[in-house]
């Protein structure tokens, strides 16, 4: 039990789970309020209304900067009760609230083009106009009455928030940055551990390896945009956000050395094993630190091996593992100069940056990302289209057959569907599996909590667990979000059970209509995106390699490594994602599966290879002396003429032309190649190069070029007709 209870303190203490924490504490606070005070001061006609505003309100606040998580807010607070006052007034009239369900649904749905806190608001905006449409039917003339305590509990929501903001203004930019570093920490916890050295562990490991390295390329990509933007917004020197964006910086780095650590494990001429766990401890200690404020770092350990590893000459030979203990410890340094200005500074008021709400898109911004999308050939227009039909035709039974709590149709059908068929699939079984069973939870809590104390304290329970995992699973959420509904109406329904029955029949035949919408209008199959994702990928590849087989190259010009990095990552990051909601499709070809898997296989690893040569690299000063033409510039040349054949075959969709075996040439100029700096170790560089050239020669066995049978397959990628 003591162990469970220290385990459960430690998942709580980390970034995200405080940022989880934080949000649910704010919506419980928002909505439970109301729902306590309202009652005894005689409004408890508003109750159900204010605590289903103040609930929408803190769905739409999705994280991010904090003016758009204000302006989402306002949205849904302000444009919530007019639309709840519009679909009341439009109940009479069954075919013109159709169509105009099928106009927001289609406007709002437009919104997702500015990110996550538009897809929130593109599904919370159309569901205030189905409760007016719901209302309208059940309770006539009470809609401008509902309006007000929607209204009403939206702007509490978003007072309440205010607050927490104005408290700690920087409190939510600091937990996203210790999420990125804690991110970081397990990268680096899975790049020492060597585990089996079968091929079936060495392939566990490397999965283990590509899951944290998804995971912390995500914290930090996350964490940069939130900082970026409220750095964008900042007048003045902008002290605190600086420092954070140095941290982040450093987390960065520290990844990339961590991926030479995960290359580099089985070296036997190294002692990185044991260096890996004090650097687990050093970002840790960072990661604390941003969250609690105090501690210090400990890097008397890594200071001392990197010492021991610049020995001169005379007193000990050069270790293996000096760039990278160095490079190491040079990041975490930066880190601690960072946290030393962050926390020596911010905690003066005067000095505190106030939060730049007021500071504006640049002109055009938002009409220009709008009519981008305006065209049928744009992702989010078709789904906004086809959200749009689907929820139209649901309104329209909804209000002629006058359907009792009829609402769950539409609104089943508006919140599963997604852009992509495979997530609309997996939305549709985490909505009815958690409906079922929070409609199971809600049965039991009828038989024991109706009517008694309890009853708000149930809710406000159930609120905060919602809350706490919705954003990470939605299964999850749905399972609790079911109990609060059915508990609410059962404050004022005289027959709860019947109510629970038709949420849960209502639920799966708006599954059904979403999933038959899903299949039959303007579907985007990821099997017709995946041949330009994997084509992006391969280039964005050769970029990355190319560039670091120059830094190899004396004399080279200097090249943005991190930039190409980045680009890299997020190219084969995509059609990794892209390969996954395939997989969830109907009627997939089963000859792409190979290819795509194989191909998928290679880019992981060749993006992962070069970013731990390049690590390497940085970590010391290269040679920029000039010289003659070496291995590195036709090796350069070679791999560039691969990728470049690789990536025409794959975005044409065609069978390859059959080359001979290169294998034994790039196994020839890559031993020929010799590091151009001394204090970079020959071994390491040659093992990463190694795996680059083994990387490369087995995606041109993926794509078919040895094989006749294989090669037929890539034509597979070719669009469906």
């Amino acid at each position: 039990m003591a162990a469970l209870v220290r385990r459960l303190g430690e998942l709580l203490a980390r970034g995200p789970n405080r940022i989880a924490l934080s949000t649910a504490m704010r919506g419980t606070l928002s909505t439970t309020v109301a729902l306590a005070l309202l009652p005894p001061l005689g409004f408890a006609p508003l109750t159900y209304p204010a605590v289903l505003g103040a609930l929408a309100t803190s769905l739409v606040d999705v994280g991010g900067p904090y003016r758009t998580r204000l302006l989402a807010m306002l949205a849904q607070a302000i444009g919530g009760p007019l639309l709840l006052l519009l679909g009341g007034t439009m109940v009479s009239y069954g075919w013109i609230a159709a169509a105009l369900m099928a106009a927001i649904a289609i406007a709002c749905g437009l919104i997702r083009a500015f990110g996550s806190g538009g897809t929130s608001l593109s599904v919370n905006m159309p569901i205030a106009f189905l409760v007016g449409v719901q209302i309208g039917q059940m309770a006539p003339a009470r809609e401008t009455l509902w309006a007000m305590g929607y209204g009403s509990g939206g702007l509490w929501t978003i007072l309440v928030t205010l607050v927490f903001w104005q408290l700690r203004p920087y409190r939510r930019l600091e937990q996203e940055v210790a999420g990125a570093w804690e991110a970081v920490a397990s990268l680096i916890r899975e790049s020492v551990s060597v585990g089996e050295q079968s091929v079936v562990g060495r392939h566990r490991r490397e999965q283990r390896i590509n899951a944290a390295l998804l995971a912390a390329r995500t914290a930090v990509e996350r964490a940069r945009e939130v900082v970026g933007d409220l750095r964008a917004g900042i007048a003045g020197p902008g002290t605190t956000v600086a420092q954070l964006m140095v941290l982040l910086d450093s987390a960065a780095g520290i990844g990339a050395t961590a991926v030479t650590i995960a290359e580099t494990a089985a070296l036997p001429d190294g002692d990185l094993s044991i260096r890996g766990a004090e650097m687990v401890d050093a970002c840790q200690a960072v990661a604390r630190k941003l969250l609690d404020g105090k501690g210090e770092l400990p890097l008397e350990a890594l200071r001392a091996a990197a010492g021991q590893a610049r020995s001169p000459a005379q007193q000990a030979p050069e270790r293996p593992d000096a760039p990278v203990l160095g490079q190491a410890l040079r990041y975490l340094e930066d880190a601690d100069q960072a946290l030393g200005m962050l926390f020596g500074s911010r905690r003066r008021i005067p000095h505190l940056i106030h939060l730049p709400l007021s500071h504006r898109l640049p002109r055009g911004t938002v009409s220009d990302a709008l009519r981008a999308h305006l065209t049928p050939r744009s992702a989010i227009f078709r789904h906004a289209t086809r959200v749009g039909v689907v929820t139209a035709c649901d309104t329209a039974l909804l209000v002629h057959l006058r359907l009792p709590h009829g609402i769950w149709l539409p609104l089943t059908s508006l919140v599963i569907l997604q852009p992509d068929y495979g997530g609309t699939l997996t939305r549709a079984l985490h909505r009815s599996l958690g409906t079922i069973v929070g409609a199971v939870i809600a049965g039991a809590l009828l038989a024991t909590v109706h009517g008694t104390v309890a009853y708000n304290v149930t809710i406000g329970a159930l609120l905060f667990a919602m809350l706490l995992v919705i954003r990470r699973n939605y299964g999850y959420g749905i399972t609790f979000l079911t109990p609060i509904v059915i508990l609410l109406i059962g404050m004022s329904s005289a027959q709860p059970w019947i109510d629970l029955a038709e949420r849960v029949a209502y639920t799966v035949v708006g599954a059904a209509l979403a999933l038959a919408a899903g299949y039959l209008l303007w579907p985007q199959w990821e099997r017709d995106q995946l041949r330009d994702r994997l084509a992006r990928a391969i280039r964005a590849n050769q970029a990355y390699v190319s560039a670091v087989l120059q830094a190899l190259t004396p004399g080279g010009e200097p090249t943005d490594l991190v930039a190409l990095r980045r680009q890299a990552e997020m190219a084969v990051a995509n059609a990794d994602a892209g390969f996954q909601r395939m997989l969830a499709e109907p009627g997939r070809r089963v000859q792409i599966l190979p290819v795509g898997f194989n191909l998928l296989v290679h880019l992981h690893r060749i993006s992962r290879h070069a970013t731990a040569l390049a690590a390497l690299i940085d970590g010391v000063q290269s040679s920029s002396a000039a010289g003659p033409e070496r291995p590195p510039g036709q090796l350069r040349d070679l791999v560039e003429t691969v990728f470049e054949d690789i990536g025409r075959v794959v975005s044409e969709g065609r069978s390859p032309v059959p080359w001979p075996s290169i294998a034994a040439r790039l196994a020839e100029l890559a031993a020929q190649l010799t590091p151009p700096n001394e204090q970079m170790p020959a071994s390491r560089v040659a093992l990463l190069v190694g795996y680059l050239m083994n990387d490369l020669t087995g995606m041109l066995g993926a794509a078919g070029y040895y094989q006749g049978g294989a090669a037929a397959q890539v034509r597979a990628f070719a669009p469906s007709s």
